[in-house]
């Protein structure tokens, strides 16, 4: 079991096309923009090759079409020692692609996307020993697949961690089954309109929750457990893209799971990361090495 992945994903893979722009277009606009990139994105691809590139085997379950995209997405995963043996193609069709646009002055991005045209992955492809034989499930949905998968974990004592593609009463049926959801700041206000992010932090808590995050861009997260709550300040860093720093919070975070560190540290750890993935254009440019994360740490030790 040497070679068994300490972490599977079970999500989305993208070709990203991201072009730095003066300001976003409305309605009739011609604009030239600074800056082009083509890159795979997606939340479950981005935050496996985070959590790789801080040390952690990684596994992905994920569907490509089989054209020039899918071909793509999956070289470069493999490039990043991502498994991608469940990254499973179907035949004639299309992979998912994105275009994002970023605003050259603060890193704010808007996303256009056009969903894989395939079948989408049944759970008869996939057998209970591709997710148990790792020690944390990520998953950004609910399907059954990814309902079953984490039943499976749970069963096996592997950790769970969300990432929230969709609203809280589209995922409320998996929430029992997961130890650790992060979600974005719009999630939490979407879901507790008014709610202080402390306030959903711990109603994701009573829900059953080990250890739940609300990220907050700019100025931090907020992470709550059976220790408390407690803010985590964003670190200061020039910010070029945010594209990607959510994922890469969520990739630290389960590269500290692994660890078994206490909670502050794995979110002052997650921070780090989110923060320095902001550093250059595309979701996973600037994602570092843990001898860059921990050279960075050293800066701000009391």
């Amino acid at each position: 079991m040497s070679n068994a992945p300490d972490i599977v994903g079970i999500g989305v893979c993208t070709v990203d096309h991201l072009m730095t722009v003066p300001y976003m277009p409305g309605n009739n606009v011609n604009m030239k923009a600074s800056t082009y990139l083509r890159q795979p994105g997606g939340l479950a691809s981005c935050a496996l090759v985070a959590a790789a590139r801080l040390g952690g085997r990684t596994k992905i379950i994920a569907l490509v079409g089989d054209d020039a995209a899918g071909r793509y997405i999956r070289d470069e995963l493999e490039c990043e020692g991502v498994d991608t043996s469940k990254l499973i193609e179907r035949a004639d069709s299309e992979s998912h692609v994105s275009l994002i646009l970023v605003h050259e002055g603060t890193g704010d991005r808007s996303i256009i996307t056009r969903p894989p045209t395939g079948r989408p992955i049944a759970l008869s492809e996939i057998t209970r020993e591709d997710i148990i034989s790792a020690k944390v499930l990520f998953i950004d949905d609910v399907t059954e697949l990814t309902l079953q998968a984490a039943r499976w974990a749970q069963e096996a004592n592997m950790k769970v961690v969300l990432d929230p593609a969709r609203p809280y009463a589209l995922i409320k049926e998996v929430l029992p089954h997961v130890d650790v959801p992060i979600v974005p700041e719009q999630w939490a206000e979407a879901w507790m309109p008014g709610s202080p992010p402390e306030a959903v932090a711990e109603a994701l808590c009573a829900d059953g929750a080990a250890i739940a995050a609300v990220t907050l861009g700019a100025r931090g997260s907020v992470v709550s457990w059976e220790g408390g709550t407690r803010h985590i300040p964003a670190f200061q860093v020039d910010v070029v893209d945010t594209t990607g720093a959510g994922d890469a919070y969520h990739g630290a975070f389960m590269a500290a799971l692994l660890e078994d560190w206490e909670v502050p540290r794995m979110a002052r750890f997650a921070a780090a990361v989110g923060s320095l993935n902001c550093r250059a254009i595309g979701g996973r440019t600037a994602l570092p090495t843990r001898r860059e994360v921990d050279t960075f740490l050293t800066q701000f030790a009391n």
